[in-house]
């Protein structure tokens, strides 16, 4: 009896395994990859049960997740393709998940980092489902995955666009428009009109787009009651906020309760907020570029080794100075990465 092997997804396997494949298939690489990324795929039909069995130990040794299956089985390889994101909790790990996400994209660990620079992250576009799990497992970090072609998007407009211009596109997109700092934004666009606008502006560098499945996203809590046990266990269990200080919190409202967590994930928290009657808001990023600022330097050394990670020697701080402030802007994933590192040195520092 005939039999089929199925990759069911990557599993454990780096993208050198496609290069085995490829050399041993006699198939271009890249048709490999397709298979692995878009998984559930069939790699080989109509082969005896000997040697699906080898064909399945093999591959198995190379870490993919393998069904073997005989011709009268049925099998489903419908999948939805996604995109997918990377986001952290905890933004030290940055070095690692780099490496992480280097390894299981098979490319250096600068290219891995510059994709996770972008904002939002995303790292791999029109991958099956499977693909995104098998991530979620190999890397610390937070991995978010949704079809895109389902998605909303915000667009961000240079505001050096001319006013009869953005009145035709709040006019074609039906949407209110916004300023926000030096752009302008409109919330909510369907995929297809996303598109549409992308496509006419691109070649001006006018338009960005957003996909807000995977947007960073901070809560703000303007409100909240100290004789609401629900309130209170949310922000000691939820937030971690110790209850002693949560008079304190209140006379410092609004306060910022999270930072830069997945819309979606930032909505759903919004939303039992909301019922359980605080009053919060969901506040967004236009600007993707940050500069950092010191103002208590004391140990030296070790405030430029950390600063000398990802800021030029030039524009480091000059021994002795005790103020600081970067000249240039950095991704705000990095400006993130050097605040924590520089926090723990306990120099006042703060993104600007």
């Amino acid at each position: 009896m005939n039999h089929s092997i199925i990759i069911n997804s990557i599993g454990t396997a780096t993208p050198g395994a496609s290069k085995i494949l490829s050399d041993a298939l006699k198939v271009p690489q890249d048709y490999i990859l397709k298979l692995l990324y878009n998984a559930p795929s069939i790699l080989f039909q109509k082969v005896d049960k000997n040697t699906a069995l080898k064909a399945e130990d093999t591959l198995t040794k190379l870490g993919l997740d393998i069904s073997v299956y005989k011709e009268d089985d049925k099998f489903d390889l419908t999948t939805e393709l996604v995109d997918i994101s990377v986001s952290f909790e905890n933004v030290l790990q940055l070095p690692k998940v780099t490496e992480q996400l280097a390894t299981f994209l098979g490319c250096k660990q600068s290219e891995a980092l510059n994709l996770l620079l972008n904002n939002p992250s995303i790292v791999l576009g029109n991958v099956s489902v499977a693909t995104a799990k098998a991530l979620q497992k190999r890397i610390d970090a937070n991995v978010h995955y949704s079809n895109p072609k389902k998605d909303s998007y915000t667009i961000l407009i240079n505001d050096e666009i001319g006013s009869s211009e953005l009145k035709n596109i709040e006019n074609q997109l039906k949407k209110a428009i916004k300023k926000e700092e030096d752009v302008y934004v409109i919330e909510d666009v369907s995929y297809n009109n996303s598109q549409l606008l992308w496509r006419k502006y691109q070649s001006k560098k006018t338009v960005k787009l957003l996909n807000q499945s995977h947007q960073l996203v901070h809560i703000v809590m303007n409100e909240f009651d100290l004789n609401n046990q629900k309130h209170v266990s949310f922000l000691v269990n939820k937030v971690g906020l110790p209850e002693v200080i949560l008079e304190d919190v209140k006379n410092a409202l609004p306060i910022t309760l999270f930072e830069n967590i997945n819309r979606k994930n930032a909505e759903e928290i919004m939303g039992s907020c909301i019922e359980m009657g605080m009053t919060v808001d969901l506040k967004r990023e236009v600007n993707f570029k940050k500069k950092i600022q010191i103002e208590d330097i004391e140990d030296f050394e070790n405030v430029t080794k950390v600063l000398s990670q990802f800021i030029a020697k030039e524009d480091l701080p000059k021994e002795g100075t005790k103020n600081w402030e970067s000249k240039e802007a950095i991704p705000s994933i990095i400006a993130r990465y050097l605040l924590a590192q520089l926090e723990q040195l306990m120099c006042n520092p703060e993104i600007i």
